[in-house]
């Protein structure tokens, strides 16, 4: 057995420097086709010969030889698992874990059993309605971390209200002012609106409310506080 054992070890090695040495010839290949590109990681897919490679927060799939390029999700039928979009739930919660606290308006419960972050626009509709029970659901003690995501994007009305709010000396109280309706008139500072704005596209924020699990997965839309208790609580029970 341990004979086997240190007979396979110099084929383990081998075959790790051929790896990294196609990694490190894709890469070559990528930036020469596409010049410009940010590739974050690039790894072979399993056995199936194709390789998973991050660029610009996108994932694609490509061919050994760079030749032939794939985009979409992939599934292991056997298992009948969505390896892609597990790919985008590992690649968000990553993301969102890099953020600075600072920049987030966050309301805090007693005791934090769940973190939530949520994208919120400051005159949508369910956002207004979320934050209108932000008691209720920091009493069940879900934390609610939130980032800013001007729906109507950058150089837009809505985009110089939340500058305004996260610009102010109390957030908190801007935040719900302007959910209201009132009009908030703070100095110019570096409010992060334009990064966190990003950042929610890089990521799939397409409207909002958008709700980000601390595991990365995403729920669309405004989720009453007890039913997004239960759904927390489930899937904190799973993942146990």
């Amino acid at each position: 057995m341990l004979k086997r054992l240190y007979l396979c070890l110099p084929m383990l090695a081998w075959m790790g420097l051929v790896q990294a040495s196609d990694i490190s010839d894709i890469k070559d290949k990528l930036a020469a086709i596409m010049p410009g590109i940010t590739i974050e990681s690039i790894q072979p897919l399993d056995n199936t010969g194709l390789y998973e490679a991050v660029i610009n927060g996108e994932i694609i799939y490509f061919s050994k030889d760079a030749r032939y390029v794939f985009q979409g999700d992939v599934i292991a039928l056997q298992e009948r698992k969505n390896i892609t979009e597990q790919k985008r739930v590992d690649l968000r919660k990553q993301t969102l874990a890099s953020v600075d606290e600072a920049d987030m308006i966050i309301y805090e419960p007693k005791k934090t059993e769940h973190t939530l972050t949520v994208f919120t626009d400051i005159d949508c509709g369910y956002c207004r309605k979320l934050h209108q029970q932000i008691a209720e659901y920091n009493a069940l003690g879900i934390r609610i971390r939130y980032m800013a995501f001007p729906r109507t994007g950058i150089d837009s009305e809505s985009y110089d209200k939340a500058v305004d709010v996260w610009c102010a000396k109390d957030r908190k109280q801007a935040l719900t002012d302007a959910k209201n309706g009132k009009e908030v008139n703070s100095e110019t500072c570096n409010a992060h609106v334009q990064a966190q704005y990003e950042l929610g596209r890089r990521i799939g924020v397409t409207g909002t409310p958008a709700l980000f699990l601390e595991s990365g997965e995403l729920l669309p839309g405004y989720v009453p506080p007890k039913r997004l208790k239960e759904i927390l609580d489930q899937k904190a029970l799973a993942d146990s």
